[in-house]
């Protein structure tokens, strides 16, 4: 059995490696002879780290995939925010200069359905859904797939609102991804004070507030350097040259001892990076799932609904500072808060985890119920 995975991977950035490696570990741990193709970016960046052996097809070679796709006996879609309108929806342009996500991630569903092939859409996000064309095409690709599970609660109401009802609950699949012992950077391993990461993206969706917002942060942080042993790691989480550029000039402005600690390894390791913080400030959502699945006290920047859920779904919306709102004094007291009381924090962390693995598990139910479906049929 052949099963084919579309994403977003292959494109350097380690959540969306995590995402794809978390799948496959669970595929084999159902059915350990199934073979996997994955749909990558490109053919010169590494998408999986694993021991598995792995088919690749460029995502937007439409011919590679529909080739992969006649083969498979499941499609999966997924995981991570995929179906939203950021870059607009256009839907005369579904196979021919694809511009936005839905186009992406719908046309290989399109084809797989005229086959009659299965399709989940695994732990996906959904939205934001600005128009009512996208909304259209999205209740349209919910109703033709087979399964769909959810990664938060925003996206599960949003299926229902659209009128969808086969629909499950679930949650990222990175939070079951185990780190595995690396050899640290000689900045990690080392004995260097309270240690800070640093995960600060791009938003080019609004620019001014990320500016405001860097234009505060980055005094502040600068004056916790002075007032307190502090060793800052920027962790870029994406290795396209605007990031790393990103982390550079952050690295220039901040005073006192900083590093830059690149994805140069598997998601895994980079997890594992994550376990030696004291504490983390992160935009990406992965890198918050990252460091709080390794208990790590964490705070998240969010400049999307899917970051400040994840923390109000762990009850710790208290750790969450929207891009778009501004409680910047509350911000600096739980920092200094953080490096005053690092085990109190870390103790809170703690008890948050469990909830959400146990929501997981709804995904892997449902990829051995629709497995086990195509099995029944083949019979």
């Amino acid at each position: 059995m052949k099963v084919f995975i579309h994403g977003f991977y292959g494109a350097g950035n380690a959540g969306d490696d995590a995402i794809l490696h978390a799948i496959v570990d669970r595929l084999k741990q159902i059915n350990a002879n199934i073979t996997v193709a994955v749909s990558i970016r490109s053919k010169n960046i590494k998408a999986y780290f694993g021991e598995e052996s792995i088919e690749y097809v460029l995502g937007t070679d439409i011919a590679g995939v529909s080739k992969i796709i006649k083969e498979s006996s499941l499609v999966i879609v997924g995981g991570g925010g995929l179906f939203q309108d950021y870059n607009s929806f256009e839907p005369e342009n579904l196979f021919f200069r694809q511009k936005g996500a839905i186009n992406y991630y719908s046309y290989p569903i399109i084809i797989a359905k005229m086959l009659n092939i299965k399709v989940m859409l695994y732990a996906v996000g959904i939205g934001p859904l600005k128009s009512s064309s996208s909304q259209t095409a999205m209740k349209w690709i919910a109703d033709n797939v087979d399964e769909i599970t959810v990664r938060d609660q925003q996206s599960y109401q949003l299926l229902q609102d659209l009128g969808v009802a086969h629909h499950t609950l679930s949650a990222d699949p990175v939070i079951t991804l185990d780190s595995i012992p690396a050899t640290l950077p000689s900045c990690l391993a080392k004995p260097s004070g309270f240690k800070v990461g640093l995960n600060l993206r791009n938003w080019s969706y609004s620019t001014e507030k990320l500016k405001e917002m860097e234009h505060r942060l980055i005094p502040l942080l600068n004056k916790l350097a002075t007032d307190h042993s502090i060793h800052y790691y920027i962790f870029p989480f994406n290795n396209l040259p605007s990031e790393v550029e990103k982390a550079k000039q952050l690295a220039k402005l901040l005073t006192g001892k900083v590093d830059i600690v690149p994805y140069s390894v598997s998601p895994k390791e980079y997890k594992y990076y994550f376990k030696q913080l004291d504490l983390l400030i992160a935009m990406r959502l992965h890198a918050s799932i990252f460091a709080i699945y390794e208990g790590v006290p964490s705070i998240g920047i969010s400049y999307d609904d899917k970051v400040s859920l994840f923390y109000e779904e762990h009850d710790l919306k208290d750790y969450c500072f929207s891009l778009y709102e501004d409680k910047f004094v509350e911000l600096q007291h739980l920092l200094s808060d953080c490096i005053s009381r690092p085990v109190f924090h870390r103790n809170i962390i703690k008890g948050k985890l469990d909830f959400l693995l146990e929501r997981e598990a709804e995904n892997s139910r449902v990829l051995n119920h629709v497995l086990s479906k195509e099995v029944n049929d083949v019979d």
